[in-house]
């Protein structure tokens, strides 16, 4: 009987000491790996990285993500662009399938074709598009240079990204803000957060934070690949600490511009490289 309770009460305390240790743990939301591919066509894809959260990774002429997420009122906020309004269209043709009628907005994080590309779609559609001041000017001030640049990048006048990007118009968003103040949209309670950390791999370059989601869209700002990429634009010298007021914000995921990568990693991967090449 002694033995018994002896067993017994040592069986309590390890079940004690475990529930103690587990309650003293951090817990971690674990953010989904993508759980289904969706193939729009052969150069244009989501990922679906949870309940309502897409990533869309546009290959023409190069991978670039944007970001499409729904809001707790149903509202879908797109985050960046794909490269044309072919892709845009093929994006929007593909909400109304999946989502029916819905209210949806779209934020410019630069003036580069690969955050803004698809404004024309956007706009013919009346789907509101919001970027900085400071996006909508160098638009309209470094477009065309933008489009040379990207040309040349192509080479080829006879392929058809060549083409698209003769053809299509640079517009600027309808919905501008003052790129210092940053914007903050709620819907349904939901808050969104475009934040702007000063100059980067472009001067306007943003992020927008979805703190119910604890997703980071770093846009170009931050590098998913193994080198950093298109630094034309680049301030090389405030870029790092860009980089660091972004991770103040609390991230399960964060998406970047270019790479398949998703993981919170990304923001000291891109001040690693940013610090091997000052």
């Amino acid at each position: 009987m002694i033995n018994n309770k002896k067993s017994w009460l040592l069986s309590c305390s390890i079940l004690m000491f475990a529930l103690v240790a587990c309650a003293k743990l951090p817990t971690k939301a674990v953010f989904p790996e993508p759980s289904r591919r969706i193939d729009l066509s052969s150069e244009l894809f989501l990922r679906q990285i949870g309940d309502g959260v897409y990533v869309i990774t546009n290959t023409f002429p190069w991978a670039a993500n944007s970001v499409l997420v729904e809001m707790s009122d149903g509202t879908l906020v797109l985050a960046g662009t794909p490269y044309t309004p072919e892709a845009t269209s093929l994006v929007l043709d593909w909400v109304k399938k999946q989502y029916g009628k819905h209210k949806m907005i779209a934020i410019d994080t630069g003036y580069h074709v690969d955050n803004m590309g698809g404004n024309q779609a956007l706009i013919e559609a009346g789907i509101p598009v919001y970027g900085s001041d400071m996006t909508a000017r160098l638009i309209l001030e470094r477009g065309e240079a933008n489009r040379q640049s990207m040309l040349a990048a192509i080479g080829d006048p006879r392929s058809p990204a060549y083409k698209a990007e003769l053809e299509m118009q640079y517009l600027p968003p309808d919905h501008v803000f003052p790129i210092a103040d940053g914007l903050t949209l709620t819907y349904g309670g939901e808050e969104l957060q475009v934040i702007y950390p000063g100059p980067s791999q472009a001067p306007d370059k943003v992020a927008v934070y979805f703190p119910e989601h604890k997703l980071l869209f770093g846009s170009c700002m931050i590098v998913g690949l193994d080198r950093l990429g298109n630094t034309a634009d680049a301030d090389m010298k405030n870029w790092p600490d860009a980089v660091r007021i972004l991770q103040q914000y609390p991230v399960d995921v964060v998406v970047p511009g270019h790479g398949e990568r998703l993981d919170p990693g990304l923001i000291q991967h891109t001040l690693d490289l940013l610090a091997s090449n000052p």
